[in-house]
């Protein structure tokens, strides 16, 4: 199984925009068949005068990517791009490697496919 980060940027939204971006996509996400998505979560800073956890801008995706999951996730990820021109997306994965996408074409399409295929595959393998 797969896990995810994904956090969506834009530069000139409020948090509160961002938030309901992230939960957008976390709807969108649930959509897809074999992906779990849930807010992050990080402790409220020690200065802070509340002490309930507070909402990160990012989400967290589990799952089996197959080959068509993986289609699904990159469709769902560039229609959000291509909802602002000053949106970005950035996916890391559990082991580190990480990803930023700010335009949509079929390369980066391309190559956020084969981000998250990489994942399966060494799934795959280890495996045999």
């Amino acid at each position: 199984m797969a896990e995810a980060r994904i956090s969506i940027h834009e530069p000139t939204a409020p948090p509160q925009r961002l938030h309901q971006l992230h939960d957008q996509l976390a709807r969108d996400l649930r959509a897809v068949p074999g992906i779990e998505s849930r807010r992050a979560r990080e402790d409220a800073p020690q200065d802070s005068k509340s002490g309930v956890g507070a909402h990160l801008a990012e989400l967290i995706i589990t799952g089996t990517l197959s080959g068509g999951t993986v289609a699904a996730v990159t469709k769902v990820l560039v229609a959000l791009i291509n909802r602002s021109a000053s949106r970005s997306v950035t996916v890391k994965k559990a082991d580190g490697a990480e990803i930023t996408v700010t335009a949509s074409s079929a390369e980066v399409q391309q190559r956020l496919a084969e981000f998250f295929a990489g994942d399966e595959e060494a799934r795959r393998a280890a495996e045999r």
